[in-house]
This record gives C-alpha cells, structure tokens and sequence, in this order.
C-alpha cells in the first residue's frame, strides 16, 4: 500500500509541477495578490477631494477652512462658483462632498450660538465619505472645545482617553494581510483538488483506476498530499511576507499557527475533493469552486464580522473552516493567542475534514465500482 501510495503522490506533484505556468500559479500568484491588496486594500480615505462654499467669508469660517485643508486625508480643495457648480462636480465625482457655510456662520460663533455647517457627501461612495465626515467631526470638535475655553468660566469637560488593544493606530493593514495568508492557501488548496479527479476523468486517465489495485482511500489520500503540501507553503510564504515584509508584528507561537494551518487546509482539500468527485470535466469543477469559494469567504469574517449577520448564518458559518482559521490567524499575529483557543477552533476543523474526505472517498468509490 505504501508503494503505490508513494507512486500516485509524486504523479499528483508532478502533474502541476513539471509545467512553468502551473508553478507560478500556485506560488508566484499568491505572492503577487498579497502584495496588490496588502498595499490597496485599506478602510482609510486619503487624497480627498473637497469643495468649499463659502458664503460667510468672515474669520470662523475661513478658520475651520484652514484646519480642514492642511488635514492629511485631504487631497485637493477646490472653491466652486455656486452651489450649481459645485452641483456639477459632484454628478462627475470630481469631488468627493462639499462644506457649505451660510452667511450667518461667523457671527453665530461669535455670539455663542450654535453655527450651521452643511456637509453634503456623494452617497455613491457612501463608505468613503461616512469614514471623511468622521474626520471632518473630530476637527469640529477639536475647534468646539478651544472657542468654549475660551470663556472665563468654562470648565473643560472630561476628556475620554481611548486605546484601541491589540492594533493601537487601527492600521487596516494589520487586519487584511494576515487574513490573506488563510483566505489565499485556502483558494489555491481548493484549486488543485476540485481539478484533480476531473482532470483525470477529462483526459482519460480516470479509467486506468478502474484496473490499478489502489483503494478509494488511497486515490483520496494521493490527491490529498500534495495539495495539503502546495496549500501548506503558501500560507507560509505569506506569513513570511506579512512578518518581513509588511512589519506586521506578531506575538504568538509559530508552532501553533503552522500547526493549525495544515487542519485547515486538510478541511479544504476535503471540500475540493467532494467537488471534484462529483465533476465529469474541468469546467463543471470550476464551477463548483465559483459555487463555493464566494459563500465560504463572505460567511468566514473576512471582510464584516460573523456576528452582525443573521442568527441562522452564524450557526452556517461553523461550517466554514475559513472563519475558524481567521480566528487563530489573527489571534496569533495581533496577540499571543493561548493554546486552548488555537485548538478550540482546530477541533471543527478536523471534524469538517472528516465529514468531507469521507464523502469523497464514498463517491469515489462508487465511481470506480
């Protein structure tokens, strides 16, 4: 048995090693992606481009006029005729929301009354200028606060000191890199498996099974190996890239993470597998793969919390080995996350491997039968 298992696993690894495009797929391309979105993929707005109406032109406006233009989010200020102007370049997303002053605005600062300022934000990019105006609040505030001090009897309000664990400057960056470490192995394990008994069956060669004296288990064991091995250095490569390359820190136990990466990625290989024994061709497998890559991220935690969905997604979410995977992933780089909770979210892991390698080895089976 050890033979022939031995013989189909270096025929697996040679079928997607020996050709040069199928190599750089599987290790160039995770390099490059990690790369692109680890530099492009962030929640921060920079480069804002912002349109000032002015209609007050006394010194409060032309104050809070300065504070926002040398902000460093801000990228460009531009001061339109009128409104309809400004109207204009709104419809042709030259800028991205507006400050409107009325007339009134200076005096009603200096009389100590409350001062209208209209912000108007283009709701076709809704989440950049929600993410603006928040920036545009905290220097409102910042200038609230020193003209109520100026008064002779104000008292300064208590100020609340927030500190945000784990990642104190909230860099995006921390959140997204060490998240394509899992989400990456996990597309190109899922790859190689769901083509691999399809592509046996497509050329052919699916047949010879028929009359060869390997088991079911050890076909699945043979197309098991090396994309647990493919998918395996991957993650690794990326863990490097985030640590080395990004200056992600990280403060928890290699030896964990790496331990529990190779449960994941056999979780996945059992999920490509049950697709690829159910494919006749290649097309139909990657299909499947579009069938089910999609839910499986979007339900995993990797880009909104598993918490804000519905009460029957979450408990659907179990099944993603993806959003147990997240959880230790990003529990070993922002903090030294204990042993109990790697394995706490290692145990279904394992279990969703075994549901699926023997589903598989069952329809493989029945194939070969």
């Amino acid at each position: 048995m050890f033979g022939r298992l031995l013989a189909s696993i270096l025929k697996e690894m040679r079928l997607f090693m020996r050709d040069p495009r199928v190599r750089a797929m599987l290790f160039g391309i995770p390099v490059m992606q990690v790369t692109i979105f680890g530099l492009a993929a962030t929640l921060e707005v920079r480069h804002v481009d912002l349109a000032i109406i002015n209609d007050d032109a006394g010194r409060w406006s032309r104050e809070v006029v300065s504070r926002v233009s040398s902000a460093s989010f801000i990228g460009s200020v531009v001061y339109p005729d009128d409104m309809a102007d400004f109207t204009a370049r709104l419809e042709r997303r030259q800028v991205l929301l507006g400050l409107h002053f009325a007339a009134d605005f200076s005096r009603d600062v200096a009389a100590g009354r409350p001062a209208k300022l209209q912000v108007i934000i283009d709701g076709r990019r809704s989440n950049a200028g929600q993410i603006t105006f928040s920036y545009l609040s905290a220097i409102a505030a910042e200038l609230g606060v020193e003209l109520a001090g100026a008064g002779p009897d104000f008292i300064a309000p208590p100020a609340a000191a927030v500190r945000h664990w784990f990642n104190p400057n909230l860099d995006y960056r921390w959140f997204m890199v060490p998240n394509l470490a899992a989400s990456l192995s996990m597309i190109i394990a899922l790859m190689i498996t769901s083509l691999s008994i399809s592509r046996e069956r497509e050329l052919g060669t699916f047949d010879q099974l028929l009359v060869s004296p390997s088991t079911p288990l050890e076909i699945i064991l043979s197309k098991t190996i090396p994309a647990l091995l493919a998918g395996g250095i991957v993650g690794i490569i990326i863990v490097g890239i985030a640590i080395f390359g990004f200056g992600i820190p990280f403060y928890g136990s290699f030896l964990l993470l790496f331990g529990a990466m190779f449960p994941f990625v056999l979780s996945v290989v059992g999920v490509g597998l049950v697709i690829s024994s159910l494919a006749n061709t290649q097309q139909q497998a990657v299909l499947g793969i579009f069938l089910v890559l999609t839910p499986l991220i979007m339900i995993s935690g990797f880009a909104t919390p598993v918490e804000n969905m519905p009460e029957f997604l979450q408990y659907i979410a179990q099944a993603s080995p993806l959003k147990h995977f997240l959880i230790i992933v990003q529990g070993s780089f922002l903090k030294s996350m204990p042993a109990a909770d790697v394995w706490s979210n290692v145990w279904p892991m394992l279990i969703i491997a075994a549901v699926t390698l023997t589903i598989a080895t069952v329809f493989v089976q029945r194939r070969l039968q």
